[in-house]
């Protein structure tokens, strides 16, 4: 079922798939943080948002009561509902994100190319003061964000061709470490 809120429809779709069937997190009560009786938590951290079509970091806490994040998307149909297409993480906030480096990296997830594309994840710092992340498409498309909390999200309206390089720069604009992220 779709609806008019995005993050109800978010709520809605990773309370499903990610919350033990009796301990749910009832619908309609959607908060900035949504908050059920056994202390589980579904945070909207991140936003992005083009007309018809969002984009989000999401961090949830598991059974473990570690906090995994998501980076989901949804789109608006012709009737104004909101739907879930997609989400792409699974990350445990905390840990070392991606491959084991000592040095920058963005340790992104996304989908939705050519067309639709969004991507977020986790940047892994070591203290090299990554200040922004430059996305780099095959074909040319250029997108960028902030780093943020250790985060990054991505949602263009562009054509977006795989693969991805990242580039990782500083505060001063000095490029840190390039690496390939999707594709």
């Amino acid at each position: 079922m779709a609806h008019q809120d995005p993050k109800q429809e978010i709520v809605n779709r990773l309370t499903r798939l990610l919350v033990p069937r009796s301990s749910k997190v009832p619908a309609g009560n959607l908060h900035e943080s949504t908050q059920e009786s056994k202390n589980k938590t579904l945070q909207f951290l991140k936003e992005r948002s083009l007309p018809g079509r969002r984009a989000y970091i999401a961090v949830f806490e598991n059974e473990q009561g570690k906090e995994v994040y998501f980076t989901c998307y949804v789109e608006e149909d012709a009737h104004g509902n909101w739907q879930f297409r997609g989400a792409a993480g699974d990350g445990i906030m905390g840990t070392n994100p991606g491959p084991i480096v000592e040095r920058a990296w963005a340790n992104l997830g996304g989908g939705g190319m050519p067309d639709h594309f969004y991507a977020g994840g986790l940047v892994a710092d070591h203290d090299q003061n990554v200040a922004r992340v430059r996305l780099i498409a095959k074909n040319g498309t250029v997108i960028e964000d902030e780093v943020e909390n250790g985060m990054v999200l991505f949602l263009s309206g562009q054509r977006i061709d795989l693969p991805i390089q990242a580039e990782l720069y500083d505060a001063a604009g000095n490029l840190i470490y390039s690496h390939k992220v999707l594709g």
